[in-house]
């Protein structure tokens, strides 16, 4: 089984990142999806582990040179949304604004089962959702920063066994 840290909406609160860190145990590597997607570089540095990354809307002015000195490996350039196997599973990544998700999450569902992913992963509305798009796991982490519509602050931890996956919200102390 492979574990795997999913964090949105970071918004540069290293604090939020490390309780997350803190909170997620044993991960194989982590999925940041955007609004100061430059936070991947301090969770790769605090984890040592991997990290995938897509931009967000807050993400807007960076870079090529920003962004390859700026973002650890595996991923070395940054867009706005990537599909990842891992596990046996394809995930799509994206932060979810191009997708209008705050209208709601069926467009990125869509998208993700366009793209033959098991699971579509998205930010932006710092709004925790765990729920089921046909065949499709949508997740959104919420914010450990800046939780919205009385939401906790919240990450998630996604598990892949044999391409099969679930996930968890994790509401921060």
């Amino acid at each position: 089984m492979i574990r795997i840290g999913v964090v949105s909406d970071t918004h540069g609160s290293l604090g939020a990142l490390d309780r997350c860190i803190a909170a997620a145990g044993e991960v194989a590597c982590w999925f940041h999806l955007g609004d100061y997607a430059s936070d991947a570089k301090a969770l790769g540095e605090r984890t040592r582990l991997p990290v995938y990354r897509v931009l967000g809307n807050c993400d807007w002015g960076l870079t090529r040179e920003l962004e390859e000195a700026s973002y650890p490996a595996p991923q070395k350039r940054v867009t706005s949304e990537l599909a990842v196997n891992i596990g046996g599973a394809r995930i799509f990544l994206s932060h979810g604004h191009l997708y209008d998700v705050d209208m709601g999450s069926f467009t990125i569902g869509y998208r993700a089962e366009e793209l033959n992913c098991a699971a579509a992963l998205y930010g932006h509305t710092h709004i925790s959702e765990l729920s089921a798009f046909g065949s499709v796991l949508k997740l959104n982490p919420g914010s450990p920063s800046r939780p919205r519509a009385g939401r906790k602050p919240s990450f998630a931890v996604m598990e892949i066994e044999n391409g099969d996956v679930n996930a968890s919200i994790i509401v921060l102390k």
